[in-house]
């Protein structure tokens, strides 16, 4: 009994303050270019729209006896100007020349097409946020809705993408699920942002060969 209590303390500990590191992160590319694109992440998760959840929350570590604590990101930054930053960065190191535009929490994607237009850019991505945030006890899970969209420099929708996830296991950090779960969570995120810009329809319009500079 006594262990069992020293060890919900210590998973207590272990879970307050915690913070992932979303940026900087090296996505594999393979699409490749030197056209300007304008990038913006919007974040649509309800809870951050209706100021529950600040706009840096990424997911809940839960102590011993299951109660929750926060979890943000590293650099103190929204999530949406995290994955921004990431994708810029990514785009350039593939030659295109990324244009970052922020974006407030829950604006209506219309707002945000019009916000990536004004960067007078070849191509719009826009990457929403209806749903990222993990949830860790003993397990790590995730919750995801993610939809990347590209678009000329009018508006027009060229490629989608997709990924959904209801509950995805990423396993147990035995006696450290913190520590599991600040590797895990990000290492996720990086895969479902890869999966994203990589779909053939992504790539498709990434690199069409009538785009020039």
């Amino acid at each position: 009994m006594a262990s069992a209590l020293f060890l919900a303390v210590l998973c207590t500990g272990c879970a307050v303050g915690q913070k992932f590191r979303y940026s900087p992160m090296a996505l594999d590319l393979k699409a490749s270019g030197t056209c300007v694109i304008a990038v913006s992440a919007l974040d649509d998760r309800p809870y951050v729209k209706n100021s529950e959840k600040t706009p840096a929350y990424v997911g809940t570590l839960r102590g011993g006896f299951g109660n929750p604590w926060d979890v943000m990101t590293e650099s103190g930054k929204p999530l949406s100007e995290d994955v921004t930053d990431v994708l810029c960065a990514s785009l350039k190191a593939k030659g295109y020349s990324a244009k970052g535009v922020t974006l407030k929490p829950g604006e209506s994607v219309a707002a945000a097409i019009a916000a990536l237009q004004a960067a007078n850019a070849k191509r719009l991505m826009l990457l929403t946020l209806h749903e990222w945030r993990s949830d860790t006890m003993m397990n790590t899970s995730v919750y995801c809705n993610l939809a990347l969209s590209v678009m000329d420099g009018e508006g027009k929708v060229l490629a989608e993408s997709k990924a959904q996830a209801e509950e995805e296991s990423l396993g147990g950090g035995g006696m450290n699920p913190p520590g599991h779960a600040k590797q895990a969570v990000p290492a996720a995120f990086k895969v479902k942002l890869e999966g994203l810009l990589n779909d053939p329809a992504i790539l498709e319009a990434m690199i069409d060969q009538d785009l020039n500079p």
